[in-house]
């Protein structure tokens, strides 16, 4: 590319080649016809063609603005062609009006007109611009020049205007032909660079495939052998799977016995710490008792004094006997030594159990209100039943409302498909909220007027664990409470 093209040439990224080519043959077009421009009007002095050299002028100006304008990107390069091709055409136009129309030797250039067409734009702009000559021609056949160009301006045809009309069509045609064999020259060579390339590459293309085909046979063999080892792994993993599914199973039902026997030896540990305490306790007060009455029946001479004292230690020792027994109690439900189950009588039971509480309801004017018309019997062991409910209404008696008489509901009846056994006071009643958590532990009392051991309701509880059953408690303070015992069916 020559230094005046490179100056004309914008600077426009991404382009093409084709682009690239057009933009070259756009460039150098013009300033060829530039350059026929300035020596067609040095010939004009000779030749006399005044309107060619006042046309010259005004064409190379035209040519000159329409490369600046391409330069500066003020115009597109279609744009550009079109108007490069628009003052070809209107220079051939105004030359052969102003040298005979018709009959004027430069009108064979409107010729050249579709040619720049195609070279510079595409197939329909040269139809377009190829139409618009054939109109020229027809139009040219009706106009006379001299009705509206003066005079002076117009030429006769003479041999000096005819020689180089045909020199400047030559001179073009040759130019032509010379930038298109130049463009085909490179384009060519290019041509065969690239097939050398691809020649190239495709040789480098047929080593690759032969070491690609080398490494897919050695991929084949490997493949082949990873298979094997593939199908010996999965058949040991298939076996280490069933035994490791086997040693989970056993460790599933190792870490559940483990779990059961760790709860167990912690629960067998807590009630051997409640029992120590309990049996502490509860034993101390009477044997100390004991001690003392001995001691005082050793110095004492007044016979009065000693049966006095002889009835405070029966009392005494008939004290410790029930702390004994309730002890003795607890140990057979740990030991789960239990009497078999049997078909029981709630009201026959509760007239025998009367019995036994007969000098507390009496002293105390204790009302028992008894339904057990919805489960009229219950299939247990007898001595915990008795227990259960003994303790429950000594309970209810001992903790009475000291402003009215004490009322005792005792009711049986099914949920669902348990037993329940309930057991209703209109006593003092607990405060849940504050001692809720201690009800059925050992030693716990929740009035200090009323003496007691804090066991009786640790015995009820312990005892109906021993039965598969469970005991609630609902309580309001100054209104009574209310304990529940529901029992699964035994067989």
């Amino acid at each position: 590319m020559s230094p005046v093209e490179r100056y004309f040439t914008p600077h426009l990224s991404g382009t093409t080649d084709k682009v690239s080519r057009l933009i070259s043959l756009q460039i150098k077009f013009s300033l060829i016809s530039i350059g026929f421009a300035i020596g067609y009007f040095i010939m004009s002095y000779f030749n006399g063609f005044v309107m060619a050299r006042y046309l010259m002028v005004v064409s190379t100006v035209l040519f000159l603005i329409q490369l600046f304008a391409f330069k500066l990107q003020l115009i597109s390069l279609r744009v550009t062609s079109h108007a490069f091709v628009c003052i070809c055409w209107l220079i051939v136009l105004v030359l052969s009006v102003a040298s005979g129309g018709i009959h004027s030797f430069v009108l064979p250039w409107i010729s050249l007109i579709p040619i720049l067409g195609l070279v510079l734009l595409s197939k329909k702009a040269t139809w377009s611009w190829g139409a618009l000559g054939f109109i020229t021609v027809v139009v040219l056949t009706q106009v006379e020049a001299g009705r509206f160009i003066p005079a002076k301006l117009l030429m006769t045809s003479n041999n000096l205007l005819t020689a180089s009309l045909h020199i400047g069509l030559q001179f073009i045609i040759l130019t032509l032909t010379y930038i298109f064999d130049r463009q085909q020259n490179a384009l060519i060579e290019k041509i065969e660079q690239q097939n050398e390339k691809l020649l190239s590459s495709k040789e480098e293309m047929a080593a690759q495939n032969e070491e690609l085909i080398q490494s897919q046979e050695e991929l084949a063999s490997q493949r082949d052998t990873m298979e094997d080892q593939n199908r010996t792994l999965e058949e040991a993993r298939k076996v280490i799977e069933i035994q490791h599914q086997i040693l989970l199973e056993k460790n599933e039902g190792l870490e559940t016995e483990i779990k059961k026997r760790t709860q167990d030896l912690v629960d067998y540990n807590q009630q051997l710490e409640q029992f120590a305490f309990m049996s502490s306790h509860n034993l101390r007060a009477p044997i100390s008792r004991i001690l003392g009455l001995g001691n005082l029946l050793e110095i004492t001479t007044n016979e009065v004094d000693t049966v006095k004292i002889k009835q405070g230690l029966i009392t005494s020792a008939r004290e410790l006997d029930r702390v004994v027994k309730d002890l003795n109690t607890i140990l057979e439900i740990r030991k789960n030594t239990i009497s078999s189950v049997q078909e029981i009588n709630l009201v026959e039971e509760l007239n025998l159990i009367k019995l036994n509480l007969e000098k507390d309801i009496s002293e105390t004017d204790t009302r028992l209100l008894v339904d057990f018309s919805a489960a009229p019997t219950i299939r247990t062991v007898r001595p915990y039943l008795d227990s259960i409910i003994i303790n429950l209404i000594s309970n209810a008696i001992k903790y009475r409302h000291p402003d009215r008489k004490p009322v005792v509901e005792i009711k049986s009846g099914l949920r669902g498909n348990l037993f329940f056994l309930e057991v209703k006071d209109n006593g003092v009643g607990i405060d849940l909220d504050t001692y809720g958590h201690k009800i059925f532990t050992l030693y716990s009392r929740f009035h200090n007027h009323v003496e007691g051991k804090g066991l009786g309701l640790y015995l009820v509880k312990t005892q109906c664990e021993a039965l598969g059953a469970s005991v609630t408690v609902t309580s309001s303070l100054a209104i009574g409470t209310t304990f529940t015992a529901s029992f699964k069916p035994s067989t």
